[in-house]
């Protein structure tokens, strides 16, 4: 079965939705690493530099390892977002990213979240002002690896929840009784 990413900018339900759909489908979800780094290293978004993302890519790409990412016969996962995140912060704060970051493998299926919904800031949240800007980046990423995706486009979470468990299903996923 295939893996599942919720990617997208900041403060788009992301989190929200993994732990939602994880529970819809009894599946396992592998947490956001950046945000739990930050939060174990007491850190806010002033406090990142390029020597604190590359810790917090190299955990988030082990991560992804230990947990099935590149396996295409593991078990099903929700992933809250994986390296497409990382190549679009590295590219937008540091440098080019790395081709680690955007290696996609073929099992993958992305839920994209669209920026429509209210942001809502967080110390570990910068660019809120810059989600419609920071979508397309996401979207010529996903593009450019030729990853399988769906945009979710709906404003509130219950109808975004709704949104995504039909994207689901369209990829052959159902809820486990």
């Amino acid at each position: 079965m295939p893996h599942v990413v919720l990617t997208g900018t900041e403060s788009t339900y992301k989190t929200r939705l993994c732990e939602a759909l994880s529970e819809w489908l009894t599946i396992r979800t592998v947490p956001e690493y950046a945000r739990e780094y930050m939060r174990e290293n007491e850190l806010d978004v002033t406090g990142l530099n390029e020597a604190v993302f590359t810790t917090i890519a190299t955990g988030q790409i082990e991560q992804q390892r230990s947990n099935g990412y590149f396996d295409v016969q593991a078990d099903s996962v929700l992933f809250d977002t994986d390296g497409i995140t990382l190549a679009v912060w590295a590219a937008d704060k540091f440098q080019p990213a790395a081709e680690e970051f955007s290696s996609v493998p073929e099992h993958l299926h992305y839920l994209l979240c669209a920026p429509t919904n209210r942001a809502y800031e967080d110390p570990l949240r910068e660019d809120l002002t810059r989600r419609i800007e920071l979508h397309q980046r996401y979207v010529d990423m996903l593009d450019a690896v030729n990853a399988s995706y769906t945009i979710l486009n709906e404003v509130e979470f219950e109808n975004r929840l709704l949104e995504a468990k039909s994207a689901l299903k369209s990829w052959g996923f159902t809820p486990r009784d």
